[in-house]
């Protein structure tokens, strides 16, 4: 009989695509994970994971492992604190157009394995949120703010863009280059090129919505776009450059919560648990 708690490592490394977020997700060792992962691929005769540079690339084993048994892992996880009937708790998250989920994700699932009686909803309403992912520039009045990482602005390219092959980039390299607009970003007016070049400049080739749809158009070869260094990490179609300005370019990132036990609770839970770029 395979054990839950290996089938637990198991889902949480199919889930994140790496055994480090896996482990955290777990609160154990990447070294438990990872060996418990190994007794199990030798149990069912096969592998379950391949590595790639976007992370862990599920088998087709894994793929049927997972489907059999992701309800029943979480059914039997949260057992014993369905038993004694605790009443569900609705957290209210917000996640900022220019954050990327995925990197809180490893926290969203320790929090779940850990308090099943949490329910997460996303809404827009920053203000009424009781955590938010965001930038520090954009806490709301009321709120707290843990710091995460500061990290700086690249440049982001299509693979067989022209610049791919630059070390670094100037405002100069750039300003005559069609860009995706970031109007929901805290920094974009002062980062855009065409504003600092008064206006010569053509206006953006396209404006995206969130900064996942925005990678999706640089990839696609629609223009070039100034983002954070981490929304580089797993994707293949896209090239990051540095980005070299005269100017600090970065991003304070981190968790805003409601001042409220609650939320102060789950945000700090959070922060143990979320990998830094």
């Amino acid at each position: 009989m395979i054990e839950l708690t290996t089938l637990r490592y198991f889902s949480g490394a199919f889930e994140t695509g790496t055994f480090s977020q896996a482990a955290r997700a777990n609160e154990v060792s990447q070294p438990t994970v990872s060996a418990a992962i190994q007794k199990l691929e030798q149990r069912l005769g096969g592998a379950l994971f391949l590595r790639a540079k976007s992370g862990l690339q599920p088998t087709p084993l894994a793929i049927r492992l997972y489907h059999d048994t992701v309800e029943s892992v979480a059914h039997l996880s949260s057992l014993d604190q369905r038993l004694q009937t605790q009443p569900q708790q609705r957290v209210r998250i917000h996640c900022a157009p220019d954050v990327l989920l995925q990197s809180f994700a490893p926290g969203l699932n320790a929090l779940r394995w850990k308090s099943p009686d949490l329910t997460f909803a996303f809404t827009d309403d920053l203000l009424g949120s009781d955590l938010a992912f965001l930038s520090e520039a954009c806490v709301p009045a009321g709120h707290g703010f843990i710091l995460l990482t500061e990290e700086p602005f690249c440049v982001a390219l299509g693979r067989f863009h022209p610049l791919a092959r630059a070390a670094g980039l100037r405002l100069e390299d750039i300003v005559d280059q069609a860009l995706i607009h970031r109007p929901y970003c805290p920094d974009a007016d002062r980062l855009d090129p065409a504003a600092a070049k008064n206006g010569a400049s053509p206006g953006p080739a396209a404006q995206a919505m969130n900064d996942a749809q925005l990678l999706d158009l640089v990839a696609a070869g629609l223009g070039i776009a100034l983002v954070p260094r981490s929304h580089g990490e797993g994707r293949e179609d896209i090239i990051l450059r540095p980005f070299i300005h005269p100017e600090k370019t970065s991003r304070r990132l981190g968790i805003s919560y409601r001042k409220s036990v609650f939320a102060s609770t789950l945000a700090k839970q959070l922060a143990d648990t979320k990998p830094l770029p």
